[in-house]
């Protein structure tokens, strides 16, 4: 990827480790795949690059980022000069350039938007695409958090209007706000945008209040924009399993999506810089409990993870659920035990997230007749 600059925490390594751990693993994941062509060769890319193998065009683009912004990135895109692309990443936050960057950033979104397809006319059951730059942080007019363009919503949005797809849910579980994703979706009722991520009251990256429970969305699109952010680092599989059962699912099936994107980081996976717990099973799990909407038509996409040996790991396990044909039965048994050992289940995790879950689920009340449910109710505190 010649996107990624030598001050990048984005290095190549990091998709190389993901497809290294797929292929070495004991029964080879990617024996299993239907794996679509990559740009990796220079030649495959330059071809990428021409009009005619690209899904998507300029108005794909709009729909989601300014055109002015585009305008921008041409011109990086025409620059040889690293010293005028380096004065040009400094003015955004966490970005990094090279004459590549665009074109590269192109490629990621044509490829994601190019599973869907390939989804949503059941050419394949589900897909991940392992792409490079990632994207949930880059807004309308704005690059941010080594996001350029944002793929996931030109996805959803390509979806929507090329496809004919009603309704996306986009589930976001990377350790940071995908605060792009929120604001290019903040008045469509037609997406229901759902992000678990480190909050700490506005301190932790981003950087946003916006990226709090009462940021329900605008307009239309009031109760569609969801927020469950943590205050306290250390949080793992109990307090992840616990909002998707008690906040995302019951939200979800209301919502009643035709297809599920997801913004598939792993920095808040154990070990990685995220400083939370979650193991690479509970991602397997999250996974299948997914695939229980949209008759399985999930399509993940690849965000944040910087530590290789854990990007890969966690990876497999979601791409394991994917390939697995048993995933939504367990999922289904997984959320039968769930329930009957509900407040069990509440009484393993910490305090603060019981707070985050409480103040989201009351923030959406009004929204959503899941939560007049006795079944949905919370428990206070342990």
């Amino acid at each position: 990827m010649k996107h990624l600059s030598e001050q990048c925490m984005e290095v190549a390594d990091n998709a190389t480790a993901v497809c290294s751990k797929a292929s070495h693993s004991k029964i080879s994941i990617l024996e299993r795949c239907v794996v679509q062509p990559s740009y990796s060769d220079p030649d495959e890319r330059k071809r990428s690059l021409c009009s005619e193998h690209h899904l998507l065009d300029d108005m794909d683009f709009l729909r989601v980022h300014l055109s002015g912004y585009l305008h921008r990135l041409d011109t990086w895109s025409n620059c040889s000069c690293s010293e005028r692309l380096d004065r040009e990443a400094e003015q955004f936050q966490s970005v990094y350039l090279t004459s590549d960057s665009v074109h590269e950033a192109k490629n990621a979104a044509n490829s994601l938007c190019k599973l869907v397809a390939k989804v949503i006319n059941s050419e394949l059951d589900n897909a991940f695409a392992i792409i490079r730059p990632p994207g949930h942080h880059a807004e309308p007019g704005v690059a941010g958090g080594y996001c350029i363009l944002n793929n996931v919503a030109i996805a959803a949005s390509y979806a929507i209007d090329q496809l004919s797809v009603q309704k996306v849910l986009i589930v976001d579980w990377d350790v940071h706000h995908g605060n792009g994703t929120q604001e290019i979706f903040i008045d469509k009722p037609d997406v229901l945008y759902f992000s678990i991520h480190r909050y700490h009251g506005g301190n932790y990256f981003p950087f946003l209040s916006s990226a709090g429970a009462t940021n329900v969305g605008v307009d239309k699109g009031l109760g569609f924009n969801v927020n469950v952010g943590w205050n306290k680092k250390n949080l793992g599989d109990n307090e992840y399993i616990a909002v998707f059962e008690n906040l995302l699912l019951p939200m979800a099936r209301e919502f009643n999506p035709d297809l599920v994107l997801v913004s598939a980081g792993f920095d808040a996976a154990k070990g990685d810089m995220g400083e939370m717990l979650v193991t690479p099973e509970c991602f397997g799990r999250l996974t299948r409990s997914l695939m229980t909407l949209a008759d399985g038509r999930v399509v993940c996409t690849l965000e944040g993870g910087y530590v290789r040996s854990m990007l890969g790991k966690c990876v497999a396990s979601v791409v394991t659920s994917l390939l697995d044909r048993n995933s939504k039965k367990i999922a289904q048994r997984e959320s039968e035990t769930y329930s009957k050992d509900y407040q069990d289940a509440f009484s393993s995790i910490d305090n603060s997230a019981i707070r985050s879950i409480i103040a989201t689920r009351t923030a959406h009340e009004e929204f959503w007749d899941c939560f007049r449910s006795e079944k949905t109710c919370i428990p206070t505190e342990n």
